[in-house]
Formats: structure tokens, C-alpha cells, sequence
């Protein structure tokens, strides 16, 4: 449980950054619908919406960190694309190749989304990433692909 102990504060300290300015805006059931789509393991998780007023927003990204099944003190990556329905979001896509921490700077188009996260530089320690990265999700099949 180390592993554990001592990641969880850290994953839990980079998302709270989002995560309560989302619940004050009204977001509703946005946890629970994280929790349904990317099941239990959720260590912490990014909700990039298309609009920050929830009455707004059509579509979301999301970016969830997986505790490992097999142990150890890495942690897995999910991502799904998030469509308004007539009842509230839900799953529409799940998203391939993103990569990194912190998750930010999500842009909508018809065709994709761009977000930015953190990757490890050539001299980086492991737990401390420094470099930007772009990446573009298509929107189509859910795969996206490295911009830099």
C-alpha cells in the first residue's frame, strides 16, 4: 500500500485544481459518470467540457488515472469523449494514445480536440515531468496523435 500512500496525494493535489470548480458550476452527476465509464480503479480524473457553463456545453473530454492492477507505483491512463444527451453526458468514444499528466487546454473542433498535457523531458526524474505536449484526438475514432 506505499504505492499507494504515497501517489494518491500527489494525483489527488494536480486534479483538485478543476475538480471543485466544476462541482460549484453544476455538473450534476459528472463523478459518478466518470466512475460508471472508467470503473473503480479512478485515482483521479480531468473533465475538459466545450464550454465552461454546464447549460452550454456540448462536449467533454475525459482524462482518468488508473490505479495499476499489478502494483507497483505507476499509474494507467484512460480517456473517452463525452456527448450531451437528452439525459445528461454520456460515453460516446473512448480515446487512444494520450499520454502525460495534467491534462489542460482542451480546443473543439468539428473533426478533433487538442489538449495539452505533461510528458517527461530527456532529463526529467520520473516523477516530475516539465514538457508540454499537444495532442489531437480525432474525433471520429478516438485516436489521437502526438503535435510536438
Amino acid at each position: 500500500m506505499v504505492r499507494r500512500t504515497l501517489l494518491l496525494p500527489v494525483l489527488l493535489a494536480m486534479s483538485l485544481g478543476c475538480a471543485p470548480a466544476l462541482q460549484a458550476q453544476g455538473w450534476g452527476e459528472r463523478d459518478a459518470l466518470m466512475a460508471r465509464s472508467f470503473g473503480p480503479d479512478v485515482v483521479s480524473a480531468y473533465w475538459l467540457p466545450d464550454h465552461l457553463d454546464p447549460a452550454q456545453a456540448q462536449s467533454a473530454v475525459a482524462i482518468a488515472y488508473l490505479e495499476n492492477p499489478h502494483g507497483g507505483n505507476a499509474v494507467g491512463i484512460a480517456g473517452s469523449l463525452f456527448t450531451r444527451t437528452p439525459q445528461g453526458f454520456a460515453q460516446t468514444l473512448q480515446i487512444t494514445g494520450v499520454y502525460g499528466m495534467t491534462p489542460r487546454d482542451a480546443v473543439f473542433s468539428p473533426t478533433h480536440v487538442e489538449l495539452t498535457t505533461t510528458m517527461p523531458g530527456p532529463n526529467d526524474p520520473r516523477c516530475c515531468p516539465t514538457v508540454p505536449t499537444r495532442w489531437r484526438i480525432d474525433r471520429t475514432t478516438g485516436v489521437a496523435a502526438r503535435l510536438n
